[in-house]
């Protein structure tokens, strides 16, 4: 057991209010022009990308780089120079008003603060204050909050993820990389749980509920060299894990995220990456959804949340934004203006929470992050699934019917002689 008390006598000395930041420019608003026709990957549908408005979150000087969205909280890392030396510092943005965003300070101390993430009003990140990475947490929703330090351990505390109470972390206290998990419901006095106390690595880790995923690189009798595969917990009792198999193939699983019953993945095919997906309703039994599988392109850093998948795609000749609709199977373009763009830059790092997508783009002098909020038929849902829709697509129709009639007349009954 750690507890976050062992660190009150250092967070006396780091302990600082928010500090608001003043704008350093106005937004500048970039017209997202689509392609006139995409091809899907799945469906046979065509669908064309709305003239979604991106705007600079923070426009900056100053390098921004990893951001991530949850609700209308952005935060991110920002490249600082202070007296002839630079450090990242972890910044943050309210963009209930998106013409308006307020931009606020969360830590900015010698040596670095990265990777951070945010779930409601908790933000944590990595930060190697005192030699190597651990992990903080911040109440954002308090003014004069002060950081709270999880892990005043030996050794490297990274990549954090949270979701609710729930923060997890990779650890290599060990000869490799574990999952931990802590309940911080009350930051100031966690319990941390090993979730993969595992040879080999498990790292990457995400969260959604009691859901927990990692990538792990498990050396199978016909892998010697070990290959990453996603793996999944639920975690209700982080002391006993009901752990999975989720998703175990030749090539490399990697950059797992989850919402719901369906996680996605980067997958290594064929010297390129696609994105791809698996309904898990069944953890036992993941269906498998092919997103992104270009072969003359490589699609990397998928996020989603609901039925929307985002990701970075290179088939243009530099890294765009995509999305798919997991309920009408149809692929759409978000930051890209092909064919009639004369300037071009590289979109990256997507990170999604309900319609608004946030990333870095380096048009500018320095990399800024962006965001736009999606709207229009490329997100539509199903509130209300229609007997007989075979392929969820909210639609009944005759690849409905080719479904069902694959297993016209077939029996699945157990006991063979009660079928008809």
């Amino acid at each position: 057991m750690a507890t976050g008390q062992m660190a009150t006598g250092q967070m006396a000395a780091r302990g600082v209010t928010l500090t608001a930041v003043l704008r350093q420019s106005s937004c500048r608003v970039v017209s997202a022009v689509s392609l006139s026709v995409l091809t899907i990957m799945i469906s046979s549908g065509i669908v064309s990308a709305s003239p979604w408005q991106s705007f600079a979150v923070f426009a900056s000087d100053d390098t921004q780089i990893s951001p991530q969205i949850h609700g209308g909280t952005i935060v991110w890392q920002q490249l600082i120079e202070f007296g002839g030396a630079y450090d990242w510092d972890i910044y943050a943005a309210d963009i209930t008003d998106p013409n308006d965003p307020s931009v606020f300070v969360v830590a900015n101390y010698p040596n670095d603060e990265t990777a951070p993430v945010v779930f409601d009003n908790f933000v944590a990140w990595q930060d190697n204050y005192y030699g190597d990475w651990d992990i903080y947490v911040r109440d954002i929703s308090k003014a004069d909050s002060t950081e709270v330090l999880i892990t005043d351990l030996l050794f490297d505390q990274q990549k954090p993820v949270i979701y609710g109470n729930i923060l997890l972390w990779q650890d290599n206290s060990a000869s490799d990389t574990d999952v931990i998990a802590a309940d911080i419901t009350d930051p100031n006095d966690v319990t941390l749980f090993n979730l993969t106390p595992y040879a080999y690595d498990q790292q990457n880790a995400a969260i959604y509920r009691n859901t927990v995923l990692w990538q792990d690189n498990f050396v199978w009798e016909d892998s010697p060299d070990g290959e990453w595969n996603i793996f999944g917990a639920d975690i209700i009792r982080m002391d006993k894990p009901v752990e999975y198999t989720l998703s175990v193939m030749p090539q490399d699983q990697q950059n797992a995220k989850i919402s719901g019953d369906i996680i996605v993945w980067q997958q290594d095919f064929a010297d390129d990456m696609d994105i791809l997906a698996a309904d898990i309703s069944d953890p036992k039994n993941p269906r498998l959804i092919y997103i992104a599988t270009d072969s003359d392109s490589s699609a990397i850093n998928p996020d989603i949340d609901g039925n929307i998948i985002v990701w970075q795609d290179d088939r243009n000749g530099d890294w765009d934004i995509y999305g798919y609709n997991l309920t009408t199977q149809r692929e759409f373009v978000i930051t890209d203006n092909q064919p009639s763009q004369t300037t071009f830059s590289n979109q990256t790092s997507p990170s999604l929470s309900g319609n608004t997508v946030v990333w870095e783009d380096d048009i500018a002098t320095a990399t800024n992050i962006y965001a736009t909020v999606l709207t229009g038929p490329e997100i539509a849902s199903c509130p209300s699934p229609l007997p007989g829709d075979a392929n969820g697509d909210c639609v009944v129709n005759l690849n409905d019917f080719a479904l069902m009639a694959q297993s016209w007349l077939v029996c699945n009954l157990d006991d063979a002689t009660a079928c008809p």
